[in-house]
């Protein structure tokens, strides 16, 4: 393999986070996991405030649906199982060149991840909030010796998003929102320089900081019934670090990625004082990863072009609430993912597939101002083909065929706090 393939191979595990869990995540390398009430309905009505205050992730007019000083966090236990198994084929010829004729192992590994959100009330039309939470973020480890090794070995990547916004309620029946996203991306990535036992690494690293935006709206026609619709914007970022394409050599590298935009539309509809039902569509613009230069810095010449060739991402998700009594409220869920990554792009790092969620969770009203929540999800996917053979985006001499069958268990707990009195909430202008 020479360094310009080594090299695109190793930038393309910065974006291949759902090889960590890929049922768990949502289609190709983000992550849905960002409110525990939201997990509990496979997240149907996100964007309709069906996830309390973390709605504010989807749609930020969903702030002015809590009164008064109110926190929110919760966190995600996400337990995968991912395990790459190359057909008598690729093992063969592996064997036969040297290399090692095993299979991946579990590549997935186990993580929590962490989300908060917080609201103020100003008057009776304005709210400030902050949410910080990881959309995107993973870590891939297979054998470090296996029968894949030069299409990927560890990919480490870790962001942090903090979206500061504005709600406004116009009135009864509308409000508005909007946040400034600014994402934190890091990116640690290694692969096998050749086939045998104990091969040389190839390493990326590097790290950047991106902003975009964050629109929403929520109407409310009638008693009981909400529809929210919000947009994430696409973030640029201009990866800058340095290629190891062999040990001792060291090249400053840029890459810029455009991470691609989400439009979520949610439903709530009360059926009566305890029965509630929900659903929700999310639209997310994966077509856009289409050709990726990097550069070298030092030249300013581009060493290669990535070819991602995604689809757009759609899910699809329903669910329901029952409140037992004032204290105690049970939901349920199912999602059903289409993910962006079909057959012809699939490679070790993105085994990803379409998927089926389904969910339970529960909320307990300890008092008037602390209530907790928990959740379980599990995930089935499809079973996922890798077929890296001539004509496939990422074949670099080796023909390598695998199946994959992925799923994920999800726990996540979280708690409520409002530091006022909800039946008199704070407004610092009233």
């Amino acid at each position: 393999m020479n360094t310009p393939l080594r090299l695109a191979g190793a930038l393309a595990a910065a974006f291949s986070l759902a090889s960590v869990s890929t049922a768990a995540l949502a289609g190709s390398f983000a992550l849905r996991e960002q409110s525990t009430r939201g997990l509990g309905l496979s997240f149907a009505g996100a964007a309709a405030g069906s996830g309390g205050l973390s709605s504010t992730f989807w749609n930020p007019a969903t702030i002015t649906m809590n009164p008064g000083l109110t926190f929110e966090s919760g966190l995600s236990l996400i337990v995968p199982q991912s395990k790459l198994k190359p057909d008598a084929r690729t093992l063969g010829t592996v064997r036969a060149i040297g290399g090692v004729p095993r299979g991946s192992g579990n590549i997935s590994q186990a993580a929590v991840l962490p989300q908060s959100s917080a609201a103020l009330q100003i008057n009776d039309r304005l709210w400030l909030g902050l949410t910080t939470n990881t959309p995107y973020g993973s870590l891939t480890k297979p054998h470090q010796n296996w029968a894949g090794q030069i299409y990927g070995r560890t990919s480490k990547v870790f962001t942090l998003n903090a979206t500061p916004m504005v709600g406004y309620k116009v009135n009864d029946w509308l409000s508005v929102g909007a946040g400034v996203q600014i994402q934190y991306l890091d990116v640690t990535l290694r692969q096998a320089s050749g086939v045998g036992f104990g091969a040389p690494n190839a390493s990326l690293e590097g790290d950047n900081t991106g902003i975009g935006y964050t629109l929403g709206l929520t109407l409310t026609p009638f008693q009981g019934t909400v529809i929210g619709v919000g947009f994430r914007s696409g973030i640029h970022h201009e990866l800058s670090g340095n290629l190891l394409p062999a040990p001792g050599v060291t090249l400053p590298v840029r890459a810029k990625v455009n991470l691609p935009e989400v439009v979520t539309v949610g439903l709530s509809q009360q059926i009566d004082e305890r029965w509630k039902v929900l659903a929700g569509v999310e639209w997310t613009n994966w077509s856009r990863l289409g050709r990726i230069a990097v550069t070298n810095q030092i030249t300013g010449t581009p060493a290669t072009a990535l070819k991602f060739d995604y689809d757009d991402g759609w899910y699809f998700s329903l669910g329901a609430e029952y409140a037992v009594n004032e204290k105690l409220t049970l939901r349920g869920g199912l999602g059903y993912e289409l993910s962006p990554i079909s057959n012809k792009v699939r490679n070790v790092r993105i085994p990803d597939a379409d998927r089926l969620w389904t969910s339970l969770g529960a909320s307990y009203k300890w008092n008037d101002r602390l209530s907790f929540d928990v959740s379980y999800a599990h995930l089935f996917v499809k079973s996922a083909p890798v077929r890296i053979v001539p004509g496939h985006i990422d074949y670099a001499g080796l023909p390598f065929v695998a199946d994959l069958k992925p799923s994920a268990d999800i726990v996540s707990v979280g708690m409520r706090y409002a530091w006022d009195d909800p039946k008199k909430p704070i407004a610092i202008f009233q």
